[in-house]
């Protein structure tokens, strides 16, 4: 129950409610409202968070505790499924373990800067930000959303920075890339459904068409218009591990993209549904897909990203060349586009980035060879250039 009082100018609330932990009873006091109408106003939203939160005041509720309530209500309803069960892994695997019985109030940023330090003798950089993005946003939160918290503990806290270089991206070169796709045409000896050429076609759109092996997998034969030659990307598959696949929304809102396909992708999209039909009709069981998906599995489901992924290692074995995963295929065709004068704007769009710079950054190493050769080439105009005026 709320009482309001007028101290001075101003008005104030005072709550008392039982802390839900201990069975205590407890007061909430704030004051600093111009006009009764205002205090009640904020009275009513307090009492809703205590009601709905349940936290002790003044921060000396268990990390533990508040993570889970955090969880739960700032990110699982507004976080894609596989993004959330990421956020929550990375809570119960590296911060659960190592703060869950402090009290909010007793984290300090000297202790924490020494486990971020800790952390980083084990994973990336990379690893260690966004573990230390998801305490920080959940800090913020207990200070802004939930009021347990005066201020952030763990602000201005520095992350080592990786000392090597970033590795390169992988990818075929041009000739590679036709010996791979060679060995995917050539059946296998003793393959189970020999007839079918699904993986030579998996293959040859990726490295094409610079898909991403999640939106390759969840295509249907409604999203290619042979006629105009396009695919229509708008969704992902999900395959968590030891969870049931499901389809998302792309990665980002500039992945929801359609991407044009040369004409030999296209004439061997076309071999490809028909050879799927005939595969159905030749192998008992071999079932179709209810959902005209594109690539399945012999009993109608998705594939499997991590049996492509074996297949694709296979694969490179038998073609006698480096052992690389199926995104290397994606970034083959990203580079060769670059390789051969594309603009960089229309590689990122084809490759759905969230920007350029997310483009020119993961092919900096390519972009800076092209600038190199671009100014050779520019050199060279200009001396013959004076050549010809002299």
């Amino acid at each position: 129950m709320a009482f309001f009082r007028k101290r001075g100018e101003k008005w104030e609330y005072r709550i008392s409610y039982v802390d839900r932990r201990t069975g205590k009873s407890k007061e909430k006091t704030k004051g600093g409202f111009k006009t009764k109408k205002e205090a009640q106003v904020a009275a009513t939203a307090a009492e809703a968070d205590l009601n709905y939160f349940g936290f002790d005041e003044n921060g000396n509720e268990k990390v533990e505790k508040y993570f889970n309530e955090w969880l739960e209500v700032y990110k699982k309803p507004y976080l894609k499924p596989i993004t959330y069960s990421v956020q929550e892994r990375n809570v119960r695997l590296n911060i659960l373990p190592r703060w869950g019985n402090y009290r909010l109030k007793d984290l300090t940023r000297s202790e924490y800067q020494k486990w971020i330090i800790e952390l980083r003798s084990h994973y990336s950089e990379g690893t260690v930000r966004r573990i230390h993005s998801i305490f920080s946003t959940a800090m913020v939160d207990a200070v802004h959303e939930y009021n347990i918290l005066r201020e952030n503990p763990i602000q201005k806290i520095k992350i080592p920075k990786d000392t090597e270089s970033k590795e390169k991206v992988q990818f075929f070169e041009k000739n590679e890339l036709e010996q791979f796709l060679n060995s995917v045409a050539k059946p296998i000896k003793n393959a189970k459904y020999k007839h079918s050429i699904q993986y030579y076609a998996l293959f040859t759109l990726l490295s094409r068409s610079g898909l991403r092996i999640g939106e390759a997998l969840a295509l249907t034969w409604d999203d290619i218009n042979f006629d105009e030659r396009t695919i229509n990307v708008n969704k992902t598959l999900v395959y968590p591990l030891n969870s049931t696949p499901y389809l998302s929304t792309p990665k980002s809102k500039k992945s929801n993209r359609v991407v044009k396909l040369d004409e030999e992708t296209i004439s061997l999209m076309r071999k490809h549904r028909v050879n799927q039909k005939e595969v159905i009709l030749m192998y008992e069981h071999y079932q179709p897909s209810k959902d005209k998906v594109m690539f399945h599995q012999h009993d109608g489901r998705w594939l499997r990203t991590n049996v492509v992924r074996e297949y694709f290692k296979e694969v490179c074995k038998r073609a006698d060349l480096p052992i690389l995963s199926p995104h290397a295929l994606r970034h083959s065709h990203a580079v060769h586009l670059l390789e051969a004068g594309a603009n960089l704007k229309y590689v990122s769009e084809r490759l759905g980035h969230a920007s350029v710079k997310v483009t020119a950054d993961t092919y900096l190493h390519i972009t800076k060879k092209l600038e190199d050769d671009a100014l050779d080439l520019y050199n060279k105009y200009m001396d013959r250039t004076k050549t010809g005026q002299a």
